[in-house]
């Protein structure tokens, strides 16, 4: 019960960023890329969509180790649409489906405001 109603305040929060311009879908997967929550768009495979951009995601961290540094967010731009994936915390990620050329700035303020909330939302509990 206390999972479901979490999940539901969470996907209220997401369901926010549907009146921004641009955005077409939004995840938040866990490291692994198992979908949690999806409001990606049906012609998109949400299981193969949440393994993708955690393999990325992971995978840019790996590389840059030799920084001491962690993956903040990343973007990546393909032919009609971006992908922006967030770190919520060690378990999970923010993955933002994106129309190419939008205003990315308004559009990364409100991802960090989003990501911001759901993890003093999940340290609370």
């Amino acid at each position: 019960m206390i999972e479901r109603l979490k999940n539901k305040i969470i996907t209220k929060e997401l369901a926010k960023l549907d009146l921004i311009s641009g955005i077409c879908g939004t995840a938040i997967c866990n490291r692994n890329g198992l979908i949690i929550i999806s409001r990606i768009p049906r012609h998109i495979d949400d299981r193969k969509f949440g393994a993708m951009a955690a393999t990325m995601f992971e995978a840019i961290g790996t590389a840059i180790t030799s920084f001491e540094d962690k993956v903040v967010n990343l973007t990546v731009e393909y032919d009609e649409e971006q992908l922006v994936i967030f770190a919520i915390n060690r378990e999970l990620i923010l993955i933002t489906l994106l129309k190419l050329n939008i205003d990315l700035g308004i559009v990364l303020i409100e991802l960090e405001e989003l990501v911001k909330f759901i993890q003093q939302f999940l340290e609370v509990e």
